[in-house]
């Protein structure tokens, strides 16, 4: 009851009985009830009492109930209104709310009806009032963010652009409002991914789905931006728009250059004396110094396999880098047979020596890819290296390649270790190694994987790992097609 008696009403009509009547019923409600007579005394009263609600006849003299309204709305947007009206004006009535008016109440009414529609009015108001609150502070929070975000509604145009990614474009949100994606971001790809992430099924989204990486700029004054697209949807679950946050990661991207550049540099210079010391090793070992004892060449022989842990490490950190730097050779049209065949003739005595079965099976001919030879031919090596170490003395590898659908495919099967469930995206990142009591002895460098990604990644492909602990590993490699 404390609440509705801070509620104010402002009731306009001519009849003076309608005027008592209304009053008193409203009263004994609990609203605070001003009575006016005509429109102008009621304008009047609006500015003196800045009613929440005002119920107004339709038919008044001098100034009819259409004529305050609009004068009304004027000065106040955001007032709440009902019309009163005759049987025999309810077009007029349903005009009122077209412009406006947030409900009617028909002549004669009964005191339940004036209680309903003056409580379903508050009700309403509150709702609209709600919605503008959540959109303020909606459009403040996105104002007020360091990244820049971008809004698009079903049709792809701009609903809403935050002030720092318009600062980044070198415009206003005013300007960016209304027009089509495409007229406002520089980068296609972002529009593709938005549009994707409204016309795709809830379900089917993946998170690389909505995710990439865009540049402002070039040189050393580019800018980077991480992007996520991400669809917002209607009560029917119905995809009503998109949203882009640019995340700009312009430091960590140089951060990670010079991480790189410090590790090339550090692996370069530890192959050079790494390679020195292997070959004094290898002359000592041949007795070159004089004959060795059996403890001796014992001990030459662990020490020449860590140096060579190191140096291999060494070279994998130095491909790593250049993959990663883009310095990869000269592209061109690739025959992936031949590169597969002579990769597992490089790994079948290795193969052998564990008494294991390496298969290889090849049709007659695979469409070409585009990219570099000598660094598809490394993803062959590291994935059937992996396979062979992996893989139990006697155990089976199969290494297939076939074409179709615009792609060619390699798989790598075998029936070794495995990998647990938990460990199986995390073997791709750079020096992760799966730690248990049966691959503590098997050397590795863990960086055979992270290597294969990036390649086969920066070639347009994807990878696909199917394992299971006990039952073996099957690598798969998709790559493009090179157009006819």
């Amino acid at each position: 009851m404390s609440i509705q008696a801070t509620r104010r009403i402002l009731v306009v009509d001519d009849e003076e009985r309608v005027r008592q009547a209304v009053e008193r019923v409203l009263t004994e409600a609990g609203y605070e009830v001003f009575l006016a007579a005509d429109g102008a005394e009621g304008l009047a009263m609006v500015q003196e009492h800045a009613p929440d609600l005002v119920l107004v006849d339709l038919m008044m003299p001098v100034m009819d109930g259409m004529e305050f309204l609009d004068q009304a709305r004027r000065r106040y947007p955001d007032l709440t209104s009902v019309v009163i009206t005759g049987f025999a004006t309810l077009e007029k009535a349903v005009e009122a709310m077209k412009q406006g008016a947030d409900d009617f109440l028909a002549k004669p009414f009964k005191p339940q009806d004036l209680r309903m529609v003056v409580e379903r009015a508050f009700r309403r108001a509150a709702t609209l009032q709600n919605i503008s609150i959540e959109k303020s502070r909606t459009r403040a929070l996105v104002a007020s963010m360091r990244n820049g975000v971008l809004v698009v509604d079903a049709a792809g145009e701009t609903a809403l652009a935050n002030p720092v990614l318009a600062r980044l474009l070198g415009a206003t949100p005013e300007q960016m409002q209304g027009r089509p994606c495409a007229e406002v971001l520089p980068w296609p790809e972002v529009c593709e991914c938005l549009d994707q992430a409204m016309h795709r099924r809830r379900e089917e989204l993946t998170q690389d789905d909505c995710r990439g990486q865009v540049s402002l700029g070039q040189g050393d004054d580019a800018t980077y931006f991480q992007v996520t697209c991400a669809p917002f949807y209607d009560a029917r679950r119905q995809p009503v728009g998109a949203v882009a946050v640019f995340d700009d990661i312009t430091a960590w991207r140089r951060l990670d250059q010079y991480k790189n550049e410090f590790v090339s540099t550090v692996a370069h210079e530890i192959v050079s004396p790494l390679s020195a010391v292997l070959g004094q090793l290898q002359n000592l070992g041949k007795g070159l110094l004089g004959p060795l004892e059996e403890p001796q060449k014992e001990l030459l022989g662990r020490a020449r396999e860590r140096l060579e842990s190191i140096a291999n490490l060494s070279k994998d950190l130095l491909d790593l880098s250049k993959i990663e730097a883009g310095v990869m050779g000269q592209a061109g049209r690739v025959d992936l047979a031949p590169l597969v065949r002579e990769a597992v003739d490089q790994l079948k005595g290795r193969a052998q020596a564990k008494g294991q079965s390496l298969e290889l099976d090849l049709p007659g001919k695979l469409p070409e890819v585009m990219g570099v030879g000598e660094e598809l031919q490394r993803v062959a090596v590291n994935l059937i290296s992996n396979a062979v170490k992996y893989t139990p003395d006697g155990g089976q590898i199969a290494v297939r390649a076939q074409g179709g659908d615009g792609e060619v495919i390699l798989e790598v099967r075998d029936n070794g270790l495995g990998i647990p469930a938990e460990e199986q995206e995390a073997i791709f990142q750079r020096f992760h190694r799966v730690k248990n009591a049966d691959t503590r002895h098997i050397p590795g460098t863990g960086l055979g994987l992270a290597i294969v990604k990036r390649v086969v990644e920066s070639h347009g492909g994807r990878m696909e790992l199917d394992s299971e602990p006990g039952r073996g590993s099957t690598f798969t490699l998709h790559l493009p097609s090179a157009p006819e």
